[in-house]
């Protein structure tokens, strides 16, 4: 609640409540799920679960509302009635309301202002309290005093909270002096309003930057997750998605057998001898399975054998104590013959390492559990590049289904485009709307694996929990327990917090700072782009245009930073090269004249960054950045882009169609030396291979003539000394 609070006229107390009698979900205008009728007003226990439209980002415990944890009876019903209020603010009463909050709240945020009621109201009782109309500023304060302390562990200090924790603490403080006119059982006195009416932010004391506070994933964390989990979906998971299939059938198979009797001896002993004259080892159980035995019944010569595999080929199903009493001594003796293996994959397909491409088999001998256990880890691998490579949020994340991916659309020259089916949350009403987010081929390839290696049906949640940091732990643990990341040449990854936000903010950052460049391998920015691009055309008001206007937000914050450090270079003598230097160094000038004129008048300004990204603002919306060089898109007529393409009259530079060594409104800075160096040098390569023809080496002369111009004349222009008024 952000609204400043006025203070309220003397509220005339009802006689009885607005809303007695009255069905809770109707009032509010809820949708229920069939056979559900909603709880009454009245009842002090409103369940909620019944509600039809509630998305995954709802708990159960949130939809069960209990007002007997209100100490006083009377201020229960405060609680009820402010509550759905706030579900209800068309409601005639509300209406009636002036200073009443004029916009839905969903069930999930008034639950938590209920949990906010029950800590105010039961400390207010503590205090020795009975009515509202006794509250205080005083009170009000020493209660937020004590709640910004965490609560006590013993051997730990107290810490204060954050800020931001407190602000919803006194939204409910201070919510209750809205509806006051509304409240039949108790309320605050005439006249007061809780902090004098200031809004919850200027009370708590949170400064708002306006700009995402959001910290991205590590580069060190985030490009070796990345590189396993590309190999885990593209090499390993195909693999075991295969094997899981046979699991499955053969699971399958496991319930129309019948038990194993006396009668079944001959079948079984007929497969003991099949496998003696085979040589093959006998099935074993997986680890953690055979440890459950073990802790059960003790250690014995057949504690790692798998009875279920066993019995299945004599066509009989789970064997009795006798059976296997019967069986034992025969068991054992072939144990000590051939040995224990786990059955599945005894002969693995080979794959290539993803450090050197060695070819090894790509796992060892599985039991049944082991297969699931790691088609478990390879969902967590889709799971991450679908965060990571999408730029969906949690809620988001949670709302993909089984059966949401939609045919691939082919584009014209080539191409296709792909489609998940979600639902928006943020932003929407209680529920969502439905929504589409347009994919690069990785992320639709990790949800198809996903839904493969789930098999759940259509409609039911592929990720019901997508807390990235606990999985991606689970996932670096089981990679070096089982040996796996050995074995299939995969980079550490570091310990470190990799949640659904920071993936997010990482993307928007990435595109926004390198849009032609790599977020992993063989993963273009560029490519998520367009696709983001094009779900926001498509669907203007979807999930992608918030992820789009992040990307936008992001892309302006790094333009300044690079004309400001290209400015900070000017100053320093390290001037721009290329075509566009003289023009670039003219409008730094006048920059430069503008801050010192301003200093004149306040010496602190000179050293303002905040004051001089003002005066560059104008000059950073024009820079359009590429990988070997900045174009200063001023003027669209001087663009040599637009003139070879025929097109003078775009908004937009053609990026691929940039020559920047001829570029009028290019410039290279040190920043780009690199890329120029290391363009020579692979030229140079080619001219001086004996396999190139000679044709071919006279027209890659002038290309590397070019580059080792530009990197000369970037060497040159960052000695070039600056005279300094």
């Amino acid at each position: 609640m952000s609204q400043q609070l006025s203070v309220p006229v003397r509220p005339r107390r009802r006689t009885a409540s607005v809303f007695a009698g009255g069905n809770v979900c109707r009032i509010a205008g809820l949708k229920l799920t069939p056979g559900a009728t909603g709880p009454l007003f009245e009842q002090d226990r409103w369940d909620l679960s019944g509600l039809a439209d509630a998305h995954r980002m709802v708990t159960g415990t949130e939809l069960v509302w209990d007002f007997t944890e209100i100490i006083n009876p009377s201020w229960r019903m405060v609680a009820k009635e402010v509550l759905l209020a706030m579900l209800a603010p068309d409601h005639e009463a509300v209406l009636e309301c002036a200073l009443a909050l004029r916009s839905v709240r969903s069930p999930r945020t008034c639950y938590r202002y209920l949990r906010q009621f029950i800590e105010w109201f039961n400390w207010l009782t503590g205090e020795g309290l009975v009515t509202l109309e006794e509250v205080t500023q005083e009170m009000c304060k020493r209660y937020l005093e004590e709640r910004h302390w965490s609560v006590p562990v013993p051997g730990e200090p107290r810490r204060r909270l954050e800020p931001g924790t407190m602000r919803e603490l006194v939204s409910a403080v201070q919510v209750l002096t809205l509806y006051g006119e509304l409240t039949s059982s108790d309320g605050y006195r005439t006249g007061f309003a809780p902090w004098s009416g200031k809004t919850a932010t200027s009370v708590v004391g949170v400064k708002t930057t306006g700009s995402n506070r959001t910290p991205p994933v590590p580069d060190a964390i985030l490009q070796p997750l990345l590189a396993t989990c590309l190999y885990l979906v593209d090499v390993v998971g195909p693999h075991i998605a295969d094997l899981l299939d046979q699991v499955r059938a053969e699971a399958a198979e496991d319930v129309g057998l019948p038990g194993g009797t006396l009668a079944h001896l001959p079948a079984l002993r007929q497969v003991i001898e099949e496998v003696r004259a085979a040589g093959e080892p006998l099935p074993a159980l997986a680890d953690n399975q055979t440890t459950k035995r073990v802790n059960r019944h003790g250690t014995d010569p057949l504690s790692l054998l798998a009875w279920g595999r066993l019995s299945r080929r004599a066509k009989v199903g789970r064997l009795s104590p006798e059976v296997c009493t019967r069986l034992a001594p025969a068991l054992a003796e072939l144990a000590a013959e051939v040995g224990f293996q786990r059955p599945l994959a005894r002969k693995p397909a080979s794959i290539a390492r993803a450090d050197n491409a060695e070819l090894v088999p790509w796992t060892s001998p599985l039991a049944a559990e082991d297969v699931n256990i790691t088609a478990s880890y390879v969902v967590i691998a889709c799971l991450v590049l679908t965060a990571a490579l999408s730029g969906m949020r949690h809620s988001e994340l949670l709302e993909i289904e089984a059966g949401c991916r939609r045919p691939a659309r082919e584009i014209p020259g080539g191409g296709r485009r792909f489609r998940l089916a979600g639902r928006l949350v943020k932003g929407q009403t209680f529920g969502g709307a439905p929504d589409e987010w347009v994919v690069i081929e990785e992320v639709d390839r990790a949800v198809a694996l996903a839904e493969h290696l789930l098999n759940r049906p259509d409609g039911e949640a592929l990720f019901p929990t997508v807390d990235l940091s606990t999985r991606v732990k689970a996932l670096r643990r089981w990679l070096e327990r089982t040996g796996n990341r050995e074995r299939w040449g995969l980079p550490v990854i570091p310990p470190g917090p990799a949640s659904a936000r920071m993936m997010r903010r990482t993307l928007a950052l990435a595109i926004a700072q390198r849009p032609g460049g790599l977020l992993a391998a063989k993963v273009a920015l560029k490519h998520i782009s367009v696709a983001t691009t094009e779900g926001y055309a498509a669907r203007p008001g979807g999930s992608q245009r918030l992820f789009q206007a992040e990307i936008e937000e992001a892309e302006e914050v790094h333009r300044i930073a690079l004309t400001v450090q290209a400015f900070r270079d000017v100053q320093a003598g390290i001037l721009p090269a290329g075509p566009g230097a003289r023009g670039l160094v003219e409008a730094f000038s006048h920059v430069d004249a503008a801050l010192k004129d301003a200093a004149r008048t306040d010496p602190k300004v000179l050293h303002d960054d905040r004051h001089l990204e003002n005066l560059l603002r104008k000059q950073a919306k024009t820079l359009h950045v590429g990988s070997a060089n900045y174009c200063w898109f001023r003027d669209p007529s001087k663009a040599l882009c637009l003139r070879m393409a025929g097109t003078p009259q775009a908004t937009k530079p053609l990026v691929g169609m940039c020559d920047s060594a001829r570029c009028p409104q290019a410039t290279h800075h040190p920043c780009h030396r690199l890329v120029w160096a290391n363009q020579a040098a692979s030229v140079a390569v080619f001219i001086e291979s004996p396999r190139v023809a000679k044709g071919e080496k006279i027209r890659l002369l002038p290309e590397r003539d070019r580059a080792l111009r530009v990197v000369a004349e970037i060497d040159a222009a960052s000695t070039t000394t600056v005279g300094k008024d």
